[in-house]
């Protein structure tokens, strides 16, 4: 009788045993790890702020997600970002539409040289441009968000450049649309990305940049410049898509997906403010360096738009008129949505 209550014991024990390590395996299946990169340097706001999204869908799943962060290009390289994703090397990452040229050419509207303004104006545009012409260039991945440059302008080395012929056979550092720019007001175009730029300006590479001021501050290539050229009219944006693997998010529970979809309306406006505050922070820290902005006049400016930019907004609709799809619509509005928001 012992004997057999000794049995029974151990299978009870063995049941309880086995309930608790299958439930704790069942647990540890539950945890969902999402791996996101980001190629800005660390400690900038853009890399905080993809940090910070991290740790906010940690926290609002209540810890069914783990996020694992790699930043300043550690995993993924800054031109190599959106292959990345679609791969699914990286589940999550941040790219520069202008940094794969005839990738997007629908969105390419997105960064003409055609006056942007200083504030979070471009980050609300280019949803706002998501959300009304939907590009099916971007079904390959799931769609985060958008967020953009305010406006950027040409920065120059050691030669002050305040009129058109000025800019004649500078070594520019460029991308995307901005090399067609660079090229139409005389200049040499040098394509590159940002983390590219300092060794380039450090060994004489180049003469200068297209840029926005918080680049110059964050990849501190304002180190070497000493003067800005402000032709307002012709301020182009650089437009950015933070982005998931398409099975990724496909493979997450209703519940997250919900989650992460909220989220991404939200940190619009984070984005939006947080690109103002940096481009004034830029435009500050340059400034007490010592560089001189120089203001190009109205005249002045529309020689600019119409030699450097004008060619680029006919040839943007006449290439997608070729395409079958409505580059002049997008034009339109992207012209009225800038008056708007003027």
């Amino acid at each position: 009788m012992k004997r057999l209550c000794s049995i029974h014991l151990f299978v009870l024990l063995f049941f309880v045993v086995t309930c608790i390590v299958g439930t704790a395996s069942f647990a540890q299946e539950k945890v969902i790890t999402i791996t996101v990169s980001n190629w800005f340097p660390v400690g900038t706001k853009h890399d905080l702020i993809l940090q910070e999204w991290g740790k906010d869908l940690e926290k609002r799943t209540g810890g069914k997600v783990k996020v694992s962060y790699h930043a300043a290009g550690t995993l993924v390289p800054a031109k190599q970002s959106y292959d990345a994703v679609v791969k699914g090397i990286t589940d999550v990452s941040n790219h520069v539409l202008g940094y794969t040229m005839g990738r997007f050419p629908f969105s390419q509207v997105l960064d003409l040289p055609i006056g942007w303004p200083q504030g979070p104006e471009a980050t609300r545009i280019a949803n706002e441009f998501y959300k009304k012409f939907k590009p099916k260039e971007f079904d390959d991945v799931k769609v985060l968000l958008f967020h953009g440059q305010p406006g950027g302008f040409l920065h120059t080395k050691t030669k002050p450049v305040a009129k058109l012929e000025e800019a004649k056979g500078l070594k520019l550092r460029c991308f995307g649309s901005n090399a067609k720019f660079v090229g139409n007001i005389g200049a040499a175009p040098v394509t590159m990305s940002m983390p590219d730029t300092y060794d380039a300006l450090s060994k004489g590479g180049i003469d200068g940049l297209m840029s926005s001021y918080e680049a110059l501050h964050n990849f501190r290539t304002g180190e070497f410049i000493k003067y800005s050229t402000e032709n307002v009219t012709s301020a182009y944006s650089a437009v950015f898509i933070v982005m998931m693997n398409k099975k990724k998010f496909a493979s997450l529970p209703k519940d997250i997906q919900v989650i992460i979809d909220k989220m991404s309306v939200e940190y619009i406006d984070k984005y939006g403010k947080l690109w103002a505050n940096i481009t004034k922070d830029g435009k500050d820290w340059l400034v007490k360096r010592g560089v001189k902005v120089i203001s190009l006049s109205k005249d002045e400016q529309a020689r600019w738009y119409e030699k450097g930019s004008k060619p680029l907004v006919d040839g943007y609709i006449e290439e997608m008129k070729k395409m079958g799809l409505p580059g002049d619509e997008a034009v339109k509005f992207l012209l009225d949505s800038l008056k708007k928001y003027h």
